[in-house]
């Protein structure tokens, strides 16, 4: 059967908010319907609203083609294509989910074949610990990158410490500490904490940061500060080390604070050093705006591009950009 040729209309502020150009290839993912022909959909990580003729399906994912012309940007689809993902969910005989494809895409990622029996002990064990899929597969993927076997004794409490900040602290047993306002002594007490964690006898996010990837490896430092007036603070910085230019080449500060609200700071370390956001944007917006423009301006100061748009935390994985496009070749092809 023909496919049916679809085209969405965008609004023409998306083409510089999305740095879209004629002839771009793009990803669309289909959200939901807004009204009778107008739908939600994620391109590049942003949500933004486009027109339909035809109808269209929550969870439908489509390659479209770019075309700018007279002030009106239109994709250009012709069908749906084959997701690989879930063609290998079906293939290995399960039924495809949001955690199903959460685990394979993590897998993909991290460079580790996507067999049915790893698909499954990494779904197990989200299910078991009651983890975000979007979250802490990406974690338990990269684990297996690094050679950890995931029945590891203390594997549960190594989890906890690389994911601290993506859920609400449990108990009250650590030792709330006040983070010096100073910023010369805040960043003396920061070296001294990543020397702490770094020289633990028998710590195993200490063997974690030791262990390497093939391509780019990850080293996580765990925080937890009282600051005011934010109160308590929790979280985690995430470096990515490029193994083979020898660089740091990502830094990621993920942040939490008493009141819930979760917030990913994303620097890209290259010629023109860049700043991504991931937050909840429509909680306190004034306020965080106002701050958000009081970074902006001393980040550019620093030479630092920061983006205007805030996207939605759920989008992204805590590692890799949503944008970044997924490498298949660790597909297991053989049921």
């Amino acid at each position: 059967m023909k496919p049916v040729p679809v085209d969405l209309k965008l609004n023409l502020n998306a083409g510089s908010e999305l740095s879209l150009r004629s002839g771009d290839s793009v990803v669309v993912r289909v959200i939901k319907q807004l009204s009778a022909n107008k739908w939600a959909v994620g391109i590049r990580g942003r949500v933004l609203p486009a027109v339909s003729r035809v109808e269209l399906a929550p969870g439908q994912r489509l390659r479209a083609l770019v075309e700018i012309s007279r002030g009106r940007i239109t994709l250009k689809i012709s069908g749906q294509p084959a997701d690989p993902i879930r063609e290998l969910i079906a293939r290995q005989g399960f039924t495809p989910n949001q955690t199903l494809e959460a685990v394979v895409s993590a897998l993909l990622r991290s460079a580790v074949a996507a067999t049915p029996e790893r698909v499954q002990q990494v779904r197990l064990l989200l299910e078991r610990m009651k983890l975000d899929p979007k979250k802490f597969a990406r974690l338990l993927a990269i684990m297996l990158e690094k050679g950890i076997d995931l029945k590891s004794r203390g594997l549960e409490q190594l989890v906890s410490l690389l994911g601290y900040g993506e859920r609400e602290p449990e108990g009250g047993e650590e030792k709330k500490r006040r983070m010096p306002r100073d910023s010369e002594k805040m960043t003396a007490q920061l070296r001294k904490d990543i020397g702490e964690t770094a020289g633990a006898k028998g710590s195993s996010l200490q063997v974690f940061n030791h262990l390497r990837c093939a391509e780019h490896t990850w080293i996580v430092i765990p925080f937890r500060y009282g600051y005011e007036p934010a109160g308590l603070l929790c979280g985690a910085i995430r470096l990515r080390y490029d193994v083979r230019k020898r660089r740091t080449d990502r830094m990621i500060l993920a942040v939490r604070n008493a009141s819930g609200d979760k917030w990913s700071f994303v620097l890209e370390n290259r010629r023109e050093p860049r700043l991504h956001l991931f937050g909840d944007p429509s909680r306190k917006g004034r306020e965080i705006r106002a701050e958000l423009d009081v970074l902006r301006l001393k980040l550019q100061n620093l030479g630092v591009k920061i983006d205007d748009t805030i996207r939605e935390d759920q989008i992204f994985d805590g590692f890799d950009l949503p944008w970044e496009e997924l490498s298949y070749r660790n597909i297991d092809t053989v049921h």
